[in-house]
């Protein structure tokens, strides 16, 4: 399957599909910089759409950024900031890598 081999090349594990469902999980053994529009790209690639992306990861916030480590990888928040540590994040506007943000969901 297509959406398989691209998200095991993109991440290097392999995902859980679940097309009923429609959702894609992959965990990413190996710490990596995160370029959602390439990820949203492949899928559509794929004939698959992309309703959202959510990532969880360790993180702080700075200067009203969230930073993901530990990369340093860091994106501007959109909402609420929670306490630094393991969060779940919600990623706005992937299309434009210049607009992309993060939202903290818990």
């Amino acid at each position: 399957m297509g959406l398989e081999k691209l998200l095991r090349g993109l991440y290097g594990s392999v995902p859980q599909l679940d097309m009923d469902k429609q959702f894609a999980r992959v965990r990413v053994i190996r710490p990596m910089t995160f370029d959602f529009q390439e990820l949203a790209d492949g899928i559509r690639r794929n004939n698959v759409g992309t309703a959202g992306i959510e990532v969880e990861a360790t993180v702080e916030v700075t200067d009203a950024k969230v930073v993901i480590q530990p990369t340093g990888q860091s994106f501007p928040l959109s909402g609420t900031a929670l306490p630094a540590g393991r969060r779940r994040l919600k990623v706005l506007t992937w299309e434009d890598r210049s607009k992309t943000s993060l939202e903290m969901v818990r």
